[in-house]
Protein backbone atom coordinates (compact mmCIF):
# COMPACT_ATOMS: atom_id res chain seq x y z
CA UNK A 1 0.00 0.00 0.00
CA UNK A 2 2.69 2.43 1.20
CA UNK A 3 4.10 2.21 -2.43
CA UNK A 4 1.53 1.87 -4.29
CA UNK A 5 1.39 5.60 -2.90
CA UNK A 6 4.47 6.66 -3.18
CA UNK A 7 4.56 5.72 -6.82
CA UNK A 8 1.22 8.04 -7.46
CA UNK A 9 2.88 10.77 -5.78
CA UNK A 10 6.00 10.50 -7.96
CA UNK A 11 3.51 10.18 -10.69
CA UNK A 12 1.60 13.31 -9.57
CA UNK A 13 4.87 15.25 -9.02
CA UNK A 14 6.75 14.17 -12.65
CA UNK A 15 3.10 15.74 -14.17
CA UNK A 16 3.35 18.99 -12.46
CA UNK A 17 6.62 19.45 -13.41
CA UNK A 18 5.97 18.51 -16.86
CA UNK A 19 3.27 21.03 -17.28
CA UNK A 20 5.46 23.46 -15.73
CA UNK A 21 8.32 23.33 -18.21
CA UNK A 22 5.55 22.89 -21.08
CA UNK A 23 3.97 26.18 -20.20
CA UNK A 24 7.33 27.83 -19.53
CA UNK A 25 8.59 26.86 -22.92
CA UNK A 26 5.23 28.75 -24.21
CA UNK A 27 5.70 31.73 -22.23
CA UNK A 28 8.87 31.85 -23.84
CA UNK A 29 10.79 31.60 -20.61
CA UNK A 30 8.88 34.54 -19.13
CA UNK A 31 7.63 32.98 -15.94
CA UNK A 32 5.12 35.63 -14.81
CA UNK A 33 3.20 34.68 -17.79
CA UNK A 34 2.18 31.14 -15.90
CA UNK A 35 0.27 33.10 -13.50
CA UNK A 36 -3.16 31.02 -14.00
CA UNK A 37 -4.78 32.20 -11.08
CA UNK A 38 -8.23 33.69 -11.02
CA UNK A 39 -8.57 37.27 -8.83
CA UNK A 40 -11.59 38.87 -7.81
CA UNK A 41 -12.33 42.07 -5.58
CA UNK A 42 -14.87 41.60 -2.42
CA UNK A 43 -15.72 44.34 -0.16
CA UNK A 44 -17.78 43.60 2.86
CA UNK A 45 -19.23 46.93 5.12
CA UNK A 46 -19.83 46.58 8.87
CA UNK A 47 -21.73 48.43 11.08
CA UNK A 48 -21.67 46.18 14.37
CA UNK A 49 -19.24 47.60 17.13
CA UNK A 50 -15.91 45.94 17.44
CA UNK A 51 -13.59 45.68 20.37
CA UNK A 52 -11.83 42.52 19.15
CA UNK A 53 -10.01 41.94 15.94
CA UNK A 54 -8.72 38.15 14.43
CA UNK A 55 -7.11 37.72 11.23
CA UNK A 56 -6.29 33.90 10.03
CA UNK A 57 -5.35 33.65 6.21
CA UNK A 58 -3.04 31.47 4.05
CA UNK A 59 -1.51 33.90 2.07
CA UNK A 60 -2.05 37.79 1.95
CA UNK A 61 -0.68 41.21 2.69
CA UNK A 62 -2.22 42.53 5.37
CA UNK A 63 -2.96 46.07 5.85
CA UNK A 64 -4.52 48.58 8.78
CA UNK A 65 -6.13 51.76 7.72
CA UNK A 66 -8.36 54.58 9.51
CA UNK A 67 -12.01 54.64 8.05
CA UNK A 68 -12.74 57.75 5.91
CA UNK A 69 -16.67 57.51 6.53
CA UNK A 70 -16.43 56.39 10.16
CA UNK A 71 -17.39 52.30 9.30
CA UNK A 72 -15.71 49.28 9.27
CA UNK A 73 -14.69 48.42 5.85
CA UNK A 74 -12.25 45.21 4.84
CA UNK A 75 -11.72 44.76 1.14
CA UNK A 76 -10.21 41.96 -0.55
CA UNK A 77 -8.33 41.13 -3.48
CA UNK A 78 -8.47 37.34 -3.55
CA UNK A 79 -8.18 34.33 -5.40
CA UNK A 80 -11.45 32.25 -6.29
CA UNK A 81 -11.12 29.63 -4.74
CA UNK A 82 -9.26 31.35 -1.79
CA UNK A 83 -11.56 33.81 -0.68
CA UNK A 84 -11.65 35.47 3.08
CA UNK A 85 -14.75 35.30 5.69
CA UNK A 86 -15.47 38.66 7.09
CA UNK A 87 -17.92 39.17 10.11
CA UNK A 88 -18.33 40.26 13.61
CA UNK A 89 -18.86 37.76 16.09
CA UNK A 90 -19.40 38.55 19.81
CA UNK A 91 -17.58 41.96 19.08
CA UNK A 92 -14.79 40.54 17.23
CA UNK A 93 -14.15 41.21 13.62
CA UNK A 94 -12.75 37.69 12.31
CA UNK A 95 -11.78 37.32 8.91
CA UNK A 96 -10.59 33.73 7.96
CA UNK A 97 -9.39 32.14 4.23
CA UNK A 98 -11.52 29.80 3.10
CA UNK A 99 -9.47 27.20 0.58
CA UNK A 100 -12.14 25.49 -1.81
CA UNK A 101 -9.43 23.90 -4.03
CA UNK A 102 -9.78 20.42 -4.42
CA UNK A 103 -6.43 18.10 -4.75
CA UNK A 104 -6.14 18.37 -8.23
CA UNK A 105 -6.21 22.79 -8.55
CA UNK A 106 -2.52 22.04 -6.89
CA UNK A 107 -1.05 19.99 -9.92
CA UNK A 108 -1.69 23.22 -12.77
CA UNK A 109 -1.53 25.64 -9.94
CA UNK A 110 0.55 28.17 -10.73
CA UNK A 111 0.56 31.94 -8.62
CA UNK A 112 3.41 34.55 -8.48
CA UNK A 113 1.14 36.94 -7.05
CA UNK A 114 0.25 37.97 -3.72
CA UNK A 115 -3.79 38.55 -2.09
CA UNK A 116 -4.63 41.80 -0.68
CA UNK A 117 -6.34 42.28 2.53
CA UNK A 118 -7.15 45.96 3.61
CA UNK A 119 -8.90 46.84 6.66
CA UNK A 120 -10.39 50.42 7.38
CA UNK A 121 -11.07 51.19 11.22
CA UNK A 122 -13.38 53.03 12.55
CA UNK A 123 -11.98 53.73 15.79
CA UNK A 124 -8.37 54.27 17.42
CA UNK A 125 -8.10 51.78 20.22
CA UNK A 126 -9.10 47.86 19.95
CA UNK A 127 -8.79 45.55 23.17
CA UNK A 128 -6.75 43.14 20.74
CA UNK A 129 -5.04 42.60 17.57
CA UNK A 130 -4.50 38.74 16.75
CA UNK A 131 -3.04 37.77 13.46
CA UNK A 132 -2.04 34.77 12.22
CA UNK A 133 -0.77 34.52 8.50
CA UNK A 134 1.34 31.94 6.45
CA UNK A 135 2.85 34.18 3.56
CA UNK A 136 2.62 37.86 3.41
CA UNK A 137 3.10 41.43 4.52
CA UNK A 138 1.17 42.83 7.66
CA UNK A 139 1.32 46.06 8.11
CA UNK A 140 -0.26 48.13 11.26
CA UNK A 141 0.44 52.25 11.04
CA UNK A 142 0.72 54.38 14.26
CA UNK A 143 -2.54 55.26 13.61
CA UNK A 144 -3.96 52.73 16.12
CA UNK A 145 -3.36 51.55 19.63
CA UNK A 146 -4.57 47.81 20.83
CA UNK A 147 -4.63 46.51 24.78
CA UNK A 148 -2.28 43.56 23.31
CA UNK A 149 -1.17 42.38 19.61
CA UNK A 150 -0.28 39.12 18.49
CA UNK A 151 1.24 38.63 15.07
CA UNK A 152 2.60 35.26 13.66
CA UNK A 153 3.72 35.12 9.98
CA UNK A 154 5.83 32.05 8.64
CA UNK A 155 6.86 34.39 5.98
CA UNK A 156 6.80 37.86 5.60
CA UNK A 157 8.07 41.17 6.95
CA UNK A 158 5.93 42.63 9.74
CA UNK A 159 6.11 46.35 10.00
CA UNK A 160 4.72 47.57 13.18
CA UNK A 161 3.88 51.38 14.72
CA UNK A 162 0.83 50.98 16.76
CA UNK A 163 0.98 51.57 20.65
CA UNK A 164 0.13 48.56 22.79
CA UNK A 165 -1.17 49.09 26.63
CA UNK A 166 -0.11 45.58 27.65
CA UNK A 167 1.88 42.96 25.57
CA UNK A 168 3.27 42.79 21.98
CA UNK A 169 4.22 39.70 20.45
CA UNK A 170 5.48 39.35 17.01
CA UNK A 171 6.84 36.28 15.51
CA UNK A 172 7.96 35.13 11.91
CA UNK A 173 10.10 32.16 10.05
CA UNK A 174 11.63 33.85 7.33
CA UNK A 175 10.94 37.91 7.28
CA UNK A 176 12.02 41.31 8.79
CA UNK A 177 10.58 42.70 11.80
CA UNK A 178 10.43 47.06 11.80
CA UNK A 179 8.83 48.26 15.33
CA UNK A 180 9.12 52.00 15.44
CA UNK A 181 7.85 54.64 17.89
CA UNK A 182 5.83 52.01 20.06
CA UNK A 183 4.98 52.12 23.64
CA UNK A 184 4.43 48.70 25.58
CA UNK A 185 4.68 47.15 28.95
CA UNK A 186 6.13 44.17 27.11
CA UNK A 187 7.58 43.11 23.26
CA UNK A 188 8.55 40.01 22.88
CA UNK A 189 10.08 39.42 19.21
CA UNK A 190 11.14 36.20 17.38
CA UNK A 191 12.28 35.58 14.45
CA UNK A 192 14.36 32.69 12.82
CA UNK A 193 15.63 34.07 9.68
CA UNK A 194 15.50 37.81 9.18
CA UNK A 195 16.72 41.24 10.66
CA UNK A 196 15.01 42.94 13.87
CA UNK A 197 14.98 46.88 13.40
CA UNK A 198 13.40 48.88 16.92
CA UNK A 199 13.30 52.52 16.49
CA UNK A 200 12.00 55.12 19.09
CA UNK A 201 10.47 52.22 21.70
CA UNK A 202 9.71 52.96 25.32
CA UNK A 203 9.22 49.81 27.17
CA UNK A 204 8.15 49.60 30.40
CA UNK A 205 9.01 46.58 31.47
CA UNK A 206 10.85 43.70 29.24
CA UNK A 207 11.92 43.82 25.93
CA UNK A 208 12.48 40.33 24.40
CA UNK A 209 14.22 39.93 21.17
CA UNK A 210 15.64 36.33 19.97
CA UNK A 211 17.23 35.36 15.94
CA UNK A 212 18.49 32.72 14.97
CA UNK A 213 20.37 34.08 11.67
CA UNK A 214 20.38 37.87 11.24
CA UNK A 215 21.15 41.33 12.48
CA UNK A 216 19.32 43.56 15.43
CA UNK A 217 19.38 46.89 15.48
CA UNK A 218 18.08 49.07 18.37
CA UNK A 219 17.77 52.73 18.32
CA UNK A 220 16.62 55.31 20.97
CA UNK A 221 15.11 52.84 22.95
CA UNK A 222 14.15 52.96 26.83
CA UNK A 223 13.02 49.83 28.97
CA UNK A 224 13.02 47.93 32.44
CA UNK A 225 14.84 44.92 31.28
CA UNK A 226 16.50 43.93 27.82
CA UNK A 227 16.72 40.48 26.79
CA UNK A 228 18.44 39.33 23.46
CA UNK A 229 19.38 35.89 22.45
CA UNK A 230 20.83 35.13 18.67
CA UNK A 231 23.24 32.37 17.00
CA UNK A 232 24.31 34.12 13.66
CA UNK A 233 24.15 37.96 13.89
CA UNK A 234 25.72 41.70 15.01
CA UNK A 235 23.86 43.14 17.74
CA UNK A 236 24.13 46.77 17.59
CA UNK A 237 22.44 49.05 20.08
CA UNK A 238 22.71 52.90 19.86
CA UNK A 239 21.21 54.84 22.78
CA UNK A 240 19.84 52.22 24.09
CA UNK A 241 19.09 52.67 28.38
CA UNK A 242 17.53 49.87 30.66
CA UNK A 243 16.62 50.78 34.19
CA UNK A 244 17.09 47.23 35.24
CA UNK A 245 19.71 44.87 33.19
CA UNK A 246 21.02 43.63 30.11
CA UNK A 247 21.22 40.17 29.41
CA UNK A 248 22.89 39.39 25.90
CA UNK A 249 23.71 36.16 24.40
CA UNK A 250 25.49 35.58 20.72
CA UNK A 251 27.12 32.60 19.12
CA UNK A 252 28.45 33.80 16.12
CA UNK A 253 27.99 38.28 15.78
CA UNK A 254 29.32 41.58 17.44
CA UNK A 255 27.82 43.60 20.14
CA UNK A 256 28.30 47.00 20.18
CA UNK A 257 27.25 49.48 22.07
CA UNK A 258 27.03 53.62 21.81
CA UNK A 259 25.65 55.54 24.28
CA UNK A 260 23.69 53.04 25.91
CA UNK A 261 23.57 52.14 29.72
CA UNK A 262 21.92 49.45 32.23
CA UNK A 263 22.58 49.18 36.16
CA UNK A 264 23.39 45.25 35.35
CA UNK A 265 25.22 44.51 32.13
CA UNK A 266 26.00 40.70 30.52
CA UNK A 267 26.84 39.95 27.30
CA UNK A 268 28.36 36.16 25.98
CA UNK A 269 29.56 35.44 22.68
CA UNK A 270 31.69 33.07 21.11
CA UNK A 271 32.56 33.81 18.08
CA UNK A 272 32.70 38.28 17.61
CA UNK A 273 34.23 41.24 19.09
CA UNK A 274 32.36 43.59 21.59
CA UNK A 275 33.05 47.56 21.93
CA UNK A 276 31.61 50.74 22.24
CA UNK A 277 30.57 53.23 25.06
CA UNK A 278 28.46 53.61 28.04
CA UNK A 279 26.91 56.49 29.90
CA UNK A 280 28.31 55.37 33.44
CA UNK A 281 30.83 53.87 35.39
CA UNK A 282 30.90 50.04 36.02
CA UNK A 283 32.77 47.24 38.22
CA UNK A 284 33.86 45.28 34.81
CA UNK A 285 34.49 41.81 34.35
CA UNK A 286 36.03 40.98 31.19
CA UNK A 287 37.37 37.48 30.06
CA UNK A 288 38.58 36.20 26.63
CA UNK A 289 40.16 32.82 25.32
CA UNK A 290 41.42 34.67 22.09
CA UNK A 291 41.60 38.03 22.15
CA UNK A 292 42.48 41.77 23.58
CA UNK A 293 40.52 43.37 26.57
CA UNK A 294 40.81 47.08 27.34
CA UNK A 295 38.16 48.27 29.79
CA UNK A 296 38.06 51.38 32.03
CA UNK A 297 39.55 50.34 35.67
CA UNK A 298 36.92 51.85 37.81
CA UNK A 299 35.69 49.94 41.08
CA UNK A 300 32.32 51.94 41.22
CA UNK A 301 28.93 51.91 39.87
CA UNK A 302 26.60 48.46 38.36
CA UNK A 303 28.21 45.53 37.49
CA UNK A 304 29.41 44.88 33.82
CA UNK A 305 30.35 41.13 33.10
CA UNK A 306 31.51 40.62 29.08
CA UNK A 307 32.72 36.72 28.03
CA UNK A 308 34.22 36.05 24.40
CA UNK A 309 35.47 32.84 23.13
CA UNK A 310 37.15 34.00 20.09
CA UNK A 311 37.32 38.04 19.98
CA UNK A 312 38.40 41.40 21.55
CA UNK A 313 36.61 43.29 24.50
CA UNK A 314 36.63 47.31 23.98
CA UNK A 315 34.70 49.44 26.44
CA UNK A 316 34.79 52.83 27.47
CA UNK A 317 32.92 54.92 29.50
CA UNK A 318 31.69 58.96 28.28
Amino acid sequence: MKKTIIIIAIALLSIGAAVFMVGLTFSGFNIAKLDNAKYENNAYDLSEEVGKIEISTQEAEITFKKSENGEIRVECHEREKVKHEVLIENGTLKITAVDKRKWYDYITFFSFKTPHVTVYLDSDYYDSLFIDNIVGKVSVPSAFSFGSSDIKTTTGDVNFGATVREDLKIKTTTGDVNIESVSAENIDVSVTTGRIECKKINCTDKLSLKVSTGRTTLTDVNCKEFVSEGSTGRLTLKNVVATDSFDIERSTGDVSFDNCDAEKITVKTSTGDVWGTLRSEKVFNAKTTTGNISVPNSVSGGKCEITTTTGDIEISVK
